[in-house]
């Protein structure tokens, strides 16, 4: 399925990648800035040389009438010597000048005229004016030598014009504002492209009109932490209002690394503020981060209770937000946290929690990756998906939420993160 993509969706991907634009801009404008330094600027000018001769006055008529094509075919002829090597050494030698100095000679007919347009090129701009005229002098001697009869002319009717040297320090700014343009226009198709061929969660309304599936909510990458409870108030009021009677929440990735301990997190604590008495359960056996998070330490842990070695009251550590409390478990290589989830011990435990919390909520890990969340969709009123925009594959997300209403889980919606 293709995703929508708007113009906002490229412009927030400039937006997210500023910094990335301007190192390419500053690379190619420092790069193409010196290049004059390494290629020596090229100056050309132009000499016309033309081209005429004297008729015997005893000359016949059908000779007079060949006059027009004589004329012509001694100006090609005056064209290809100027295309040759000896032209340059010639007019080299006769300026007293090294040969390299000379990047090229040419010579052109004007049109259907009697004239040819003789072009020189060199780096040295002082010098290119008189190789120009050097060389229409070297041409013309070239020529009358070669055609003695009828004796032919060749004058120039236009000088070349002097050139005035570019100063290398402007050259390099020309250089660089043309590299900056070349970066930008590079940059700016790279991004379209990347956008439109990017199947990533980007088009929150998209995904919610595709799946039939509410936002609940979109966390910021970045922002005060007021700015980002206020996200999570918001989160709050829609997860309630979506939930209706229910009162226990899993929250999972899609993905791993999409956000979901750190929504649970803020998703309890705002929860917890509101006046209610919240627990938050980490369910992620694989990462453990939330008690870090947190900053919580506790002696007993969720396979202590659901070993019987403790009640759940003395596994539950109580968090410096007033009403929230969490119960975590520790890393231990010698289970497997799908089996362990999906115990009878740990769907007691959750009815029995039910009956002591105004809410629960629960952390779960990456759906794709690991078979929990799916061991345990149905023992939860309510179930939140979180995806990272601009990372989370839309075909993942959607087969994620596939799986899980299979599993009897209830997604009431899901919330985007990194926005």
């Amino acid at each position: 399925m293709e995703l929508f993509v708007s113009f906002s969706e490229i412009v927030d991907y400039f937006k997210r990648n500023i910094v990335k634009f301007i190192i390419v801009l500053a690379v190619f404008g420092i790069i193409s800035g010196l290049m004059p330094l390494k290629f020596s600027h090229e100056y050309s000018t132009d000499t016309t040389l033309v081209v005429s001769c004297e008729l015997p006055e005893d000359a016949q008529t059908d000779y007079r009438l060949q006059y027009t094509s004589i004329l012509s075919s001694r100006v090609q002829t005056a064209v290809a010597m100027a295309s040759g090597n000896d032209i340059i050494k010639q007019t080299a030698a006769k300026l007293n000048i090294d040969e390299k100095m000379i990047t090229s000679i040419n010579a052109v007919q004007v049109g259907p005229a009697l004239a040819i347009k003789i072009t020189a090129t060199s780096t040295n701009a002082s010098m290119v004016e008189s190789i120009a005229n050097t060389a229409a002098e070297v041409l013309s001697e070239k020529l009358t030598s070669s055609f003695p009869s009828p004796k032919l002319t060749a004058m120039v009717s236009d000088k070349a014009i002097p050139q005035k040297a570019q100063s290398t320090k402007s050259a390099m700014l020309k250089a660089g504002i043309i590299g900056v343009l070349i970066g930008f226009i590079a940059y700016a198709c790279f991004g379209i492209f990347v956008v439109l061929t990017d199947k990533t969660i980007r088009n929150n309304n998209y995904v919610s009109e595709a799946l039939k599936l509410k936002l609940l909510g979109t966390m910021p990458k970045k922002g005060d932490d007021e700015k980002k409870k206020d996200n999570y108030r918001k989160l709050r009021a829609a997860a309630i209002s979506q939930a209706g009677v229910g009162k226990s929440f899993l929250v999972t990735d899609v993905c791993e690394n999409n956000g979901a301990s750190t929504v649970a997190t803020g998703f309890s604590s705002a929860l917890a503020l509101s006046g209610r008495n919240v627990l938050l359960i980490d369910a992620d056996l694989h990462a453990h981060s939330i008690a870090n998070q947190l900053k919580v330490k506790s002696d007993k842990n969720l396979s202590d209770v659901l070993s019987g070695a403790c009640t759940a009251v003395q596994a539950i550590a109580h968090t410096e937000i007033a009403g929230l409390s969490i119960l975590f478990d520790v890393e231990d290589a010698t289970r497997n946290p799908s089996d362990i989830l999906s115990s009878m011990q740990f769907e007691v435990l959750i009815k029995e929690l039910l009956g002591k919390f105004d809410y629960i909520v629960t952390n779960a890990p990456s759906e794709v990756r690991y078979p929990d969340t799916d061991n345990i969709a149905k023992l939860f009123d309510s179930v939140i998906m979180t995806a990272k925009y601009g990372s989370t594959p839309y075909n993942e997300f959607e087969e994620s939420y596939r799986r899980l209403e299979t599993s009897g889980g209830n997604v009431i919606g899901f919330v985007t993160t990194d926005i």
